[in-house]
């Protein structure tokens, strides 16, 4: 066990936090992904953490100004090139940590910065499932996702070079065969065991790979050491880089791109998608029904675009 740190396990105060975290040059979507929870009900009554990965004094106060515990993390493991990682890398590295760093609540949902929530009943979910006891995660698995048929390849050989990095060649071949547990969104209990193991795992990997190190970690104690697991729909995280939604103008809501047409709960601007200003959008319904047309994923605010 090579982590530096315990984890606090007891909650005392039956209350639920929503925590995300970055540095400076993150803070926009950040910023988003606060603006957006904060917009929903269920949102809005959950406390709220930041991990400080090199925020500047301005976007410190105006975290403030929303209510949030801003904690500066530590660097919670002790690894080979860490002096190469910028602070932005802590933010990873802490999250099996975060009942310490935000300690007396009984529910801890993470949600990456570049995510933002378009309805509240899937952070609902989230913290109704971490409730059972069990890790409450949203598996990259979706019939309308790339890797469901003609990117199976590749998506296969960058996640199993992963896991072969961090743990060994045959734990790449067998894991790599199951639905990717996505780590930007997920909910679980404060004295729930996972932490602990979560901590184990990604310390002993983190002595050989820095690359996806914490998911692959988190693939690694759900699937190989058994720990309890309640996989929600891809619409409680879904990741815009695996599959474009499309857009329901009569509604006003990014949906899923495949029929019935399911509204998204939370879009995760993965990868090279937060770095777009607009994406090719299919529409449904309205008088551009069936078009393909430019269109910002990004939150669009209170009012809906």
């Amino acid at each position: 066990m090579r982590h530096l740190r315990g984890v606090t396990e007891d909650a005392h105060s039956g209350r639920a936090i929503a925590i995300t975290g970055g540095d400076a040059a993150y803070f926009g979507l950040m910023r988003d992904c606060i603006e957006s929870l904060q917009a929903t009900d269920v949102g809005l009554a959950l406390a709220l953490g930041v991990l400080d990965c090199g925020l500047t004094g301005e976007q410190r106060a105006w975290c403030r100004e929303r209510g949030a515990t801003l904690v500066v993390p530590e660097w919670d493991f002790d690894f080979p090139g860490r002096e190469n990682l910028k602070d932005g890398y802590k933010a990873l590295t802490a999250r099996p940590f975060l009942p310490r760093y935000f300690p007396g609540f009984d529910l801890y949902l993470w949600i990456d910065g570049d995510c933002w929530v378009q309805q509240g009943d899937a952070v609902d979910l989230f913290l109704s499932a971490a409730r059972t006891g069990a890790l409450a995660v949203a598996p990259e698995i979706h019939r309308s996702m790339r890797h469901y048929r003609h990117a199976w390849k590749e998506f296969s050989s960058i996640n199993g070079a992963a896991f072969e990095a961090c743990f060994d060649r045959e734990t790449a071949e067998r894991l790599i065969r199951y639905p990717l547990i996505n780590a930007g969104v997920f909910a679980l209990a404060a004295g729930a065991p996972h932490w602990r193991g979560w901590a184990d795992l990604l310390g002993e990997a983190l002595q050989r790979s820095t690359d996806m190190t914490d998911q692959v970690a988190l693939n690694v104690l759900v699937y190989d050491r058994g720990f309890a697991c309640e996989p929600l729909p891809s619409r409680c995280n879904w990741p815009v880089h695996h599959a474009t939604p499309a857009w329901d103008a009569g509604r006003g809501l990014f949906v899923e791109p495949a029929m019935p047409y399911e509204a998204l709960g939370i879009l995760h601007l993965t990868i090279y998608t937060k770095r777009l200003a607009t994406l090719d959008v299919r529409e449904i319904g309205g008088r551009h029904a069936g078009q393909v047309r430019a269109r910002s994923l990004r939150w669009p605010g209170r009012t809906a675009i």
